[in-house]
């Protein structure tokens, strides 16, 4: 009665990364090959199971894709002709016209833009498996209302959607989560947001990410999610993949006074974060400190020196980005002028209010812009407090700087 099955989407083979800058040769390499190592450990899991259903943005429309179209081809029909059911859907990135060009082989079924349902017999059990593509780049139409009924033990639907709540994507074929509790379906295999997650269990309604983190803004581990149904009920575990993870540190500078002493700060840090795969570290450097004063010459060649020893199979690629700020004596300042002391005043209340949760639901609305999301991520009480102290001290650097 066991059914198993992989769960996978937005792998966009072939695609570059982004937010990098200059990096040395060897790490170009690897980085060109990291998506395509994520998903050849993609193929190597699926072998393992009865059924690999991928959710859309397999491609990219627009970019030189030749080496990922046949890797993906070659792929997925080896997977098919050691047995295992391959199901895809397309997405925005590559509408269903974009598949005209790509002889898909037996044994992998393509979902069309009309909607169907496919039924297969695994371990003794019915699987109805029910899916629908994207038709163009823009769609906005809920095809959720257009999935069509599947019967049998265990019913999948198929779909790459925008699920209204969520962060930081274009909504594409919108739809709700009432849309899809409505439907009698077991299993809901999303794709299009780039962060995984499972949104509810009864049923579950699942979206496993990509495969391989692009930009600073989508960091940590990478994968896919695994599913056993016993015959009544879903097991459903992630399975990390990607060779390289983005992370993100943000180092108050504060006690540090010189470069030698930040160097070695920059290294401890290197080194919390190394393990066997490749880290892309993002270090946000803040504070008042006297290294504001660094040019940035100085920058680049602190940059160069920490990363020149990382040629490596577990390396850490230090991105600095400079938000330091000169020494502020606030106190001071306050007692100085009475616009200057009114300010760090209502600064100090506002740092108040943005410790209260209910903000969050408000600022819930700008950070479904997809640009405010990819490059903050989501912001807790004592992040929302940082920032106002930054931005404090940013308006009085500013005025000061006027005189």
């Amino acid at each position: 009665m066991k059914v198993t099955f992989i769960h996978a989407a937005d792998l966009h083979l072939g695609t570059p990364f982004k937010g990098l800058g200059e990096v040395s040769p060897w790490l170009k390499k690897r980085l060109i090959w990291a998506n395509f190592e994520a998903f050849r450990r993609l193929v190597d899991l699926a072998r393992e199971a009865d059924m690999l259903l991928l959710a859309g943005d397999l491609l990219e429309v627009g970019l030189p894709h030749l080496r990922a179209r046949l890797e993906l081809v070659r792929s997925l029909g080896a997977l098919a002709g050691e047995g295992v059911r391959v199901f895809l859907v397309a997405g925005n990135h590559d509408p269903y016209p974009f598949w005209k060009e790509v002889s898909l082989p037996q044994g992998v079924h393509l979902f069309s833009p009309q909607g169907e349902a496919v039924e297969v017999t695994l371990g003794g059990s019915r699987v109805g498996i029910s899916g629908i593509s994207h038709g163009g780049k823009s769609v906005k139409e809920n095809l959720v209302l257009r999935l069509v009924p599947v019967e049998g033990d265990l019913r999948l639907a198929l779909l790459h959607a925008y699920l209204q709540g969520q962060e930081g994507h274009d909504p594409y074929a919108p739809c709700s989560l009432g849309d899809l509790v409505s439907r009698d379906f077991n299993y809901w295999a999303l794709g299009h947001i780039h962060k995984r997650q499972v949104v509810m269990e009864d049923p579950w309604v699942v979206y496993p990410g990509n495969l391989q983190g692009r930009h600073p803004g989508e960091v940590g581990q990478k994968g896919c999610y695994r599913v056993v149904w016993d015959g009544e009920r879903c097991q459903v575990d992630f399975r990390p993949l990607s060779p390289v993870v983005w992370a993100t540190r943000l180092l108050s500078l504060e006690d540090v006074d010189d470069s030698e002493g930040l160097a070695d700060l920059l290294e401890s840090v290197k080194e919390e974060v190394r393990w066997e795969g490749g880290v892309l570290l993002r270090v946000v450097l803040e504070g008042p400190s006297p290294l504001h004063s660094m040019g940035d010459e100085e920058w680049v060649q602190l940059e160069e020196v920490l990363n020149e020893a990382e040629d490596r199979e577990d390396f850490v690629w230090l991105i600095l980005e400079d938000r330091l700020l000169p020494p502020l004596d606030l106190e001071g300042l306050a007692s100085q002028e009475e616009f200057l002391a009114q300010l760090v005043k209502e600064a100090m209340e506002l740092k108040n209010m943005v410790k209260d949760p209910s903000l969050g639901e408000e600022l819930g609305l700008l950070w479904r812009r997809r640009d405010v999301a990819r490059w903050l991520g989501e912001l807790g009480e004592e992040e929302r407090a940082r920032l106002v102290d930054e931005a404090l001290k940013r308006a009085l650097v500013f005025m000061l700087g006027e005189r």
